[in-house]
């Protein structure tokens, strides 16, 4: 049975509708905002059919279980981000900043949405619906970051090393949204000053130094306290990423 405040919830809508594309887009709506005001244990399928005014069977034509909804919801809000980068960043000269901005927002968008983020990234996956989610999510961001990568570095790097780095920006991008959605008080850290970190982390100004030095070792020595936690948090959940 249905709850009072499930059936007259912020998107409750009981008007007949067609129980195509237009129910499935409600489907993703509520459980969006569901999902982001409490999680994954926010949202189940009978509280979205109640919201919503429809069988649980009718939902199951679209998202055959709680899992596969959770995992369109991801999967919408990153290929979003990426057609985002596409229109607002595309038409800038520099490749450097094209790629400074895309950091940013790639922080700022999993801040905003840390239960999305965690599902996407951090939650083990722990079988093949969990590894395609993970490649669905993260592939079209990581072209992006990959391209303008390439095309920041001078013409001549070697591939390994264009991977080298882009391994390292993505991995201080994962450890920097962990560290702000997890830990910001406990390191007196705002989005700003984070956002600045991790600028500085990846050397974003020197990108045009063909080879350096395996950057572990200077950068525990130079990097300390919250950058060190940042850069260590994010290959970890690289390396977890792959398990």
């Amino acid at each position: 049975m249905c709850s009072a405040t499930q059936k007259n919830g912020p998107t409750a809508d009981h008007t007949k509708f067609k129980a195509g594309s237009e129910l499935r887009e409600r489907v993703l709506l509520v459980a969006d905002r569901l999902f982001a005001e409490g999680g994954y244990q926010n949202v189940s399928m009978r509280r979205i059919a109640c919201e919503i005014g429809c069988s649980q069977m009718a939902m199951y034509r679209h998202f055959p279980d709680k899992d596969a909804l959770m995992q369109q919801l991801c999967v919408d809000l990153y290929e979003r981000f990426t057609l985002k980068l596409h229109k607002q960043f595309d038409l800038l000269e520099s490749p450097r900043e094209r790629l400074r901005q895309a950091m940013r927002q790639f922080v700022a968008l999993s801040v905003k949405n840390p239960h999305h983020y965690r599902l996407a990234f951090l939650d083990p996956a722990a079988n093949a619906q969990g590894r395609e989610l993970r490649a669905r999510v993260a592939t079209p961001a990581l072209t992006y970051f990959r391209k303008n990568l390439r095309q920041a570095l001078p013409s001549d790097t070697p591939e390994h090393v264009v991977e080298e780095r882009l391994h390292q920006l993505i991995a201080c991008q994962h450890g920097m949204s962990v560290l702000l959605i997890t830990y910001p008080h406990v390191y007196r850290i705002t989005k700003e000053a984070a956002l600045r970190e991790l600028e500085g982390l990846l050397l974003i100004r020197q990108l045009n130094t063909v080879r350096v030095p395996h950057p572990f070792p200077r950068l525990l020595r130079k990097w300390v306290g919250i950058r060190c936690h940042c850069f260590l948090a994010g290959s970890i959940d690289l390396l977890l990423e792959t398990r």
